[in-house]
């Protein structure tokens, strides 16, 4: 199967003709008969039922049809993109970091004459690899730690992946600034324990993907949320607590306490690239820009 001969089935379908669709396409009919059976055969399917009256698309060449529909318009679109003044797009794909959205806004001021799409996608770890990996993000924003650290990198190599550590960061505990242990120089696990907790919600993958550096405590409410502006609001609105790095750098630090978590492991922040991609010019920019992000956190 290929695009031409989905191409041949939307014309078949509009003209209700093999023959007045082959003087379009500019082929014989023949050569087009000839190819919707090739495409028939390897389907398994009859895509039209054929009489004097015309051709007309069967049950199953409908719904083929839908499908080929939606691939050849996103086809006409990619054509239609670099058919005109071409601009590039740039992607980062990241745990839920405050920290990157003054690296994004640099860069898309600095490279705006040539690049026409800028996009932060904060979502799960397990998406941040398969989005650098099928070339949909430029870059991934993960960490690692004991806990994650061999099962990521046999996910990194499985996916023809590479970590460069960005620097080594504790357990932070994030807090309202009215919750009863805003004032705590630090926190241990056994102080939270009779909280609530708030942490971003990951795949049931059945190995350690999560995004929180803190053990789950089951033995408390627990809320969950895709978003960190609701994460954040949560934490305001409640005497819950959320963990992570606690590298914060917008007026989200006005709202909320971060205190360090006692005994806290290690983990080590970095950047994913795909080793089959060249970094371009505005990649080694915004990684720049995220280091002088993260200077004396």
């Amino acid at each position: 199967m290929n695009f031409q001969q989905c191409r041949y089935v939307q014309l078949i379908a509009e003209t209700g003709s093999f023959s007045q669709a082959a003087k379009k396409l500019f082929v014989s009919q023949p050569n087009l008969s000839s190819s919707i059976k090739d495409l028939e055969e390897e389907l398994g399917v009859q895509l039209f039922s054929r009489s004097h009256t015309g051709a007309h698309l069967t049950d199953a060449g409908n719904d083929f049809l839908k499908h080929a529909t939606r691939i050849l318009g996103e086809l006409d679109l990619l054509e239609e993109r670099y058919q005109k003044q071409f601009k590039k797009t740039f992607t980062i794909a990241s745990h839920h970091y405050d920290f990157l959205s003054i690296p994004l806004a640099t860069v898309a001021q600095e490279f705006q004459d040539d690049h026409l799409e800028f996009q932060l996608i904060e979502t799960t770890t397990k998406r941040v690899l398969e989005s650098v990996a099928r070339f949909e993000s430029d870059l991934g924003f993960i960490y690692l730690n004991d806990d994650n650290r061999h099962i990521l990198e046999k996910s990194l190599a499985h996916q023809d992946l590479s970590f460069t550590s960005l620097g080594e960061f504790p357990t932070r505990v994030f807090l309202g600034k009215n919750h009863p242990l805003s004032g705590a120089a630090t926190l241990t696990q056994e102080e939270l324990e009779s909280y609530p907790q708030v942490r971003f919600r990951q795949e049931n993958s059945g190995i350690n993907f999560d995004e929180d550096p803190m053990t789950l405590n089951r033995n408390r409410v627990i809320m969950y949320s895709n978003d960190r502006g609701t994460v954040m609001n949560l934490l305001c609105a409640t005497d819950a607590y959320a963990s992570g790095l606690g590298i914060v750098n917008s007026f989200i630090k006005e709202q909320i306490v971060l205190i360090n978590l006692k005994d806290s492991p290690v983990h080590t922040l970095g950047f994913v690239s795909h080793n089959k991609r060249k970094n371009t010019a505005i990649m080694d920019a915004f990684i720049h820009y995220v280091k002088q992000s993260l200077e004396g956190k």
